[in-house]
């Protein structure tokens, strides 16, 4: 038996699928088009791409943290070059988000 609050209208139905307010598909849509701006500009670069491939091939294989140790003792890299490795590295989602992008447009290579 429904309640008194519920037969009066008071409780939406519950749905589904709901739409998100204006300003976070704004939000949502400017994160995605910057995403996919950066993937492909990673896929234009050869150097970028097979450092991005090879993190997240680090990433699937719980690698990182090594990669990162050798980083910091690595004296040819300057502190922002090693502070976007390990920003980079930190970032999970992104690495198999960009290896992804780059197998499904076919640019492993």
């Amino acid at each position: 038996m429904a309640s008194a609050a519920a037969r009066a209208g008071s409780i939406p139905e519950p749905s589904r699928i709901h739409r998100a307010p204006r300003d976070v598909e704004g939000t949502v849509h400017a994160l995605w088009l910057q995403d996919l701006e950066s993937f492909e500009a990673i896929s234009q670069n050869d150097d970028a791409r097979k450092i991005f491939l090879r993190m997240a091939a680090m990433s699937h294989a719980g690698r990182l943290p090594g990669f990162l140790d050798e980083i910091a003792r690595d004296d040819e890299l300057d502190d922002d070059t090693k502070g976007q490795l390990v920003e980079l590295a930190g970032d999970r989602p992104f690495l198999l988000a960009v290896e992804d992008y780059l197998r499904k447009t076919d640019r492993l290579h």
